[in-house]
């Protein structure tokens, strides 16, 4: 095994990137020599918002081994998790050194917890409560700091501006899902959730199992453009139609939305499977997913049961969220039971619609307005393990021009 130096300064010189950064879940206790290196890391990144260079670093810290730098990352954290859990086991037979002359009996007790503690920490599975309490102070910190900042909000902007409100908005590692009728807009919603996202900076994957990405795009320019003060007609777009050409020119020049990724189909496959875009979301990196239809998503379990694939997808893209900490917002359909439409429908009137609840942070049904075209009314079913002010809410959906967005002061008397 290398030695503690060498591994723990490739280490340090390795966490150069966001990636890196993200992926390393160890502290600077768990270092034998260069816990402050790794400390300093943090903290220049925090305080300038990018990585130090290896000069830098040197400069700093003399000790550190320069030839470690062209050590593969993976490969260093892999050694030094059998290097830190080398010396927790032997730290915890060196602490019973002395209990073993006066009481065996005990020491062989004490010896025998401390190494299942030992276990239960190392075992990737499971994690200890108390396992980075000083992180979660730093997080909070942080949350902190965001919350006195800009719009003080958290997370990923939403389309509801009562959620934003509270500060919070779709948070790493969370379930959206959400379900209407055909034709009620479910497209048009995540559309707009990804819109929202891109125009605030979030590099965001869109997928979309129904349209291909030209019918998507056209979405996202009336909905970005009206975002950003311009009026583009979806009508004119998809016929061909009289528009403002300049107009429409100056918002593409201008919007130039690198942040966003849309995928209409996975390379080599029929369709597109979770397992792909699990891919898709490792690959690239988003810090946002919105997936339109995702019942016509496969899995692996294709051979199995309809409830227990329905199972696996849902909970699949519950895992995929809280391993690449990353929100994930899906849409579903509602079933033909959910024949009125102008009232929500409910979890059990969408298929297998009790896995996508319990899977789900947050669940929202869609309707219609009756004899108001240009309304959409959501349904918070489900909201994380908190309360909203209020559980119904009602949306502008003058579509054509992009113009979508919460009515928090909508007369609420015939509801």
């Amino acid at each position: 095994m290398s030695n503690f130096e060498y591994i723990e300064s490739a280490l340090v010189f390795g966490l150069d990137n966001k990636t890196n950064l993200r992926s390393f879940k160890y502290v600077e206790k768990d270092f034998a020599r260069h816990g402050d290196a790794y400390k300093f890391v943090l903290h220049h990144f925090d305080k300038y918002g990018e990585f130090a260079s290896p000069e830098v670093l040197v400069e700093n810290f003399p000790t550190l081994d320069k030839t470690a730098q062209s050590v593969n990352f993976e490969y260093a954290v892999e050694i030094f998790k059998d290097q830190v859990l080398q010396r927790a086991v032997v730290s915890t037979v060196q602490n019973q050194r002395e209990m073993v002359k006066e009481n065996p009996k005990k020491a062989l007790a004490n010896l025998m917890v401390g190494l299942t503690d030992i276990e239960i920490v190392y075992d990737e599975d499971v994690q200890p409560y108390d396992s980075g309490n000083l992180v979660r102070l730093e997080e909070w910190k942080q949350r902190t700091k965001k919350r006195q900042m800009g719009d003080g909000l958290m997370g990923v902007p939403t389309s509801f501006k009562s959620i934003n409100s509270s500060g919070v908005g779709w948070m790493p590692g969370e379930l959206i899902a959400m379900f209407a009728r055909p034709t009620i807009g479910k497209t048009w919603m995540c559309v707009h959730a990804a819109a929202t996202a891109v125009n605030h900076g979030i590099r965001t994957l869109l997928v979309s199992t129904e349209m291909p990405s030209v019918a998507i795009n056209m979405r996202l320019d009336v909905v970005l453009a009206k975002m950003k003060g311009y009026n583009l007609s979806h009508r004119a777009l998809r016929h061909g139609e009289s528009m403002d050409e300049q107009e429409y020119s100056k918002f593409l020049e201008e919007s130039n939305a690198q942040s966003l990724l849309i995928c209409d189909h996975i390379s080599g496959q029929m369709g597109i499977s979770i397992e792909a875009i699990a891919g898709l979301v490792r690959k690239h990196n988003p810090e946002f997913v919105v997936i339109d239809g995702v019942y016509l998503i496969s899995t692996a379990d294709s051979k199995k049961a309809a409830w227990e694939q329905s199972h696996a997808l849902f909970y699949g893209f519950k895992n995929l969220a809280t391993s690449t900490n990353t929100p994930i917002m899906v849409s579903t359909q509602a079933t033909r039971d959910a024949s009125n439409m102008f009232t929500p429908p409910r979890a059990d009137q969408v298929a297998f619609g009790d896995a996508l609840i319990r899977a789900a942070d947050v669940a929202l049904a869609m309707c219609a307005l009756e004899n108001e075209d240009d309304k959409r009314l959501v349904q918070f079913q489900k909201y994380r393990d908190g309360e909203l002010a209020k559980d119904l809410t009602i949306m502008q959906w003058a579509v054509n021009n992009g113009n979508i967005e919460e009515l928090p002061d909508y007369e609420w008397e015939d509801f």
